[in-house]
């Protein structure tokens, strides 16, 4: 079972559940971990404004990529609505959906546009909310078109609870903690997407639904879950 630690530093760089015959590993992010982060970035981002105050660096707008980063979007949103100080500027919250991923460990070759941008961001600097981020192609993605002359950003700054890379400079990125390559970090908006994806994988590979179960029970599924949804996603295992 994964430890459900109340420590930030255990979860800066947490270490993912190995399975057999499976070549990820699994990081399951329980919900007070979720606000924990959320909350130290909330304080990150307030010493970025006031590190930048007087400036054009300071955020007056920022982008919640869907579908992943619309739960710590909305709970970076109540931090900054409701603590920020009155010298602080105006922040306006819009969305962007961009896909990256078919399903665990499967990127796609090129990030696809799947929802418009929101609101206006020409001229403004940008806070990019993401739940995970690699500092690679994504990322890279993301800030150049934002930046571009159809959307006009004056820059990008990403905020996001984990990345994939090494630590990046702390005017391109503001994230939390650290997480390796292999690891497919669960958050809990995708839970169940997880278990409907990965269940099929490990029958594929010759787990029968004894050791499926036991599989997520390790990786730290609590026991509502699977009795909601294995069925569900035993179900996929012929499709």
């Amino acid at each position: 079972m994964v430890v459900e630690s109340n420590s930030i530093a255990y979860w800066q760089n947490p270490t993912g559940i190995e399975i057999p015959n499976d070549p990820l590993k699994f990081l399951y992010i329980t919900d007070e971990a979720e606000h924990m982060m959320v909350s130290w970035l909330a304080k990150r981002v307030f010493d970025y404004q006031q590190h930048n105050v007087g400036t054009e660096r300071q955020f007056t707008k920022m982008i919640m990529i869907t579908m992943g980063a619309l739960l710590p979007g909305v709970l970076l949103q109540d931090y900054i609505t409701h603590c920020a100080t009155p010298d602080m500027p105006h922040i306006e919250f819009g969305t962007f959906g961009v896909k990256c991923y078919v399903g665990p460990g499967q990127p796609l070759q090129h990030p696809e546009i799947v929802q418009p941008l929101s609101i206006d961001v020409r001229g403004h600097t940008v806070g990019m909310v993401e739940d995970l981020i690699d500092l690679g192609g994504t990322a890279r993605f993301v800030r150049d078109t934002l930046t571009s002359p159809k959307y006009g950003a004056r820059d990008v700054v990403i905020i996001a609870p984990y990345r994939k890379s090494a630590t990046p400079e702390h005017n391109t990125a503001i994230t939390f903690g650290l997480v390796p390559k292999d690891t497919w970090i669960i958050t809990p908006r995708e839970r169940v997407e997880t278990m409907v994806k990965r269940v099929p994988f490990w029958a594929q590979n010759g787990a029968d639904k004894a050791t499926c179960i036991n599989n997520l029970r390790h990786i730290g599924y609590p026991q509502y879950l699977i009795d909601d949804w294995f069925e569900t996603a035993w179900m996929r295992v012929d499709i």
